[in-house]
């Protein structure tokens, strides 16, 4: 009987090891996932200077936005050539997006994390902003953008160690503005 208990004590520790080593691939196999879906195209996007910087401690947000233009017409080389047209209405040294995700799901990184983008009144400084690509005041975002945008917010609250607080554009006081649009359902993504 002695015997017995203690093969079974030995099976238990192998089997929880095992167990925490699959949960650990798990793991690591989620992050490699979401950084093979993100590219970084922030030193390819046409650009006219530099934006001020931020401690990425004082990131507590991530501000949603939609493009306002028809799905797939314009593209992230588009938006950032409007961004830093010296006669256009923004006149930004970059583009204003810290990511901006497509109609097929794939995410491109536009700035880095601890850059001030100008994509928000009053929520530049503490903000994370991410454009989808489209008019979702017309039409709906794509079920691989929900999905990219989804996987991109547990990735950036599990990379600064804290759970970030979504908001639509139009819910930061001071804009007038009905974006990200009424067909995106901001609920999806809060408590990820």
């Amino acid at each position: 009987m002695t015997n017995l208990l203690i093969a079974n004590k030995k099976n238990y520790k192998k089997w929880f090891i095992i167990g925490i080593l699959l949960l650990v691939i798990i793991f690591v196999l989620r992050k490699l996932k979401i950084l093979r879906m993100i590219k970084d195209i922030i030193e390819d996007l046409p650009h006219n200077g530099e934006y001020q910087q931020r401690n990425i401690s004082s990131i507590d947000r991530i501000i949603i936005h939609h493009s306002a233009s028809p799905s797939g017409k314009f593209n992230v080389y588009d938006f950032a050539r409007w961004h830093i047209n010296p006669n256009g209405y923004l006149k930004a040294p970059r583009i204003a997006y810290h990511f901006c995700i497509e109609p097929d799901g794939k995410i491109y990184q536009t700035n880095k994390l601890t850059s001030i983008g100008w994509h928000t009144i009053n929520g530049n400084f503490t903000g994370i902003g991410i454009v989808l690509n489209g008019n979702f005041e017309t039409e709906n975002p794509s079920n691989a953008q929900v999905k990219s945008l989804k996987e991109l917010i547990k990735y950036l609250n599990g990379k600064l160690g804290k759970k970030l607080v979504v908001y639509g554009h139009k819910e930061i006081p001071g804009n007038a503005t009905a974006c990200p649009g009424r067909n995106v359902n901001l609920e999806l993504f809060r408590n990820l």
